[in-house]
């Protein structure tokens, strides 16, 4: 008896359950950048147009597919320029070099990295930065990007697996609250 189902089927299958289960590893910043730029009123076409991008790269940023933690710092500048001459709320696009730095915590501890050199930088002291890390573990959204987003938390049910070390983390840098563990 032979099986329909070929080692190529398995490893395509496998890739596929790979990618399903895989988190977004830029969904902190893409979230910021999407309420920063819908604060604005601003489309994805002219945001691509005015840093130099296709709209797909800036709809792959917003949906964290592709992380804003790989963009060169001068492309990052031009976004948060972007977004303020447009009118962003300020809070918002001031949120974003922090929401990119929850997004290199939350990949190295995907990575099973060590995260202290991390969260020995200053933006891990910020309270944006407890902030946004409690709202991707729990729907503790901050209430400036409540009229920009959807309630509930920023991770997937495939990430949860991250929430204990998330949770980790926001104890070493003394900022976890009640509320912020699931």
């Amino acid at each position: 008896m032979t099986s329909a189902f070929s080692p190529n089927d398995r490893t395509e299958h496998d890739a596929s359950e790979v990618r399903q289960r895989k988190s977004r590893p830029g969904v902190v910043a893409g979230t910021v950048l999407r309420a920063a730029r819908w604060s604005a009123v601003l489309s994805t076409a002219h945001l691509a147009v005015a840093v130099g991008v296709i709209e797909p790269v800036v709809l792959s940023w917003e949906a964290g597919t592709s992380p804003l933690t790989s963009v060169p710092m001068p492309q990052i500048q031009q976004l948060e320029d972007t977004l303020r001459a447009a009118g962003a709320e300020h809070q918002l696009v001031a949120d974003l070099a922090v929401a990119i730095w929850c997004d290199l915590v939350i990949q190295a501890i995907a990575d099973g990295q060590d995260t202290s050199c991390l969260l020995a930088d200053p933006l891990a002291s910020e309270d944006t930065f407890a902030e946004l890390l409690a709202w991707c573990i729990a729907d503790e959204r901050p209430a400036r990007y409540q009229p920009f987003t959807p309630p509930g938390r920023l991770l997937r049910a495939a990430d949860l697996p991250l929430v204990a070390a998330i949770v980790h983390v926001l104890e070493a840098v003394g900022r976890i609250s009640d509320a912020a563990t699931p």
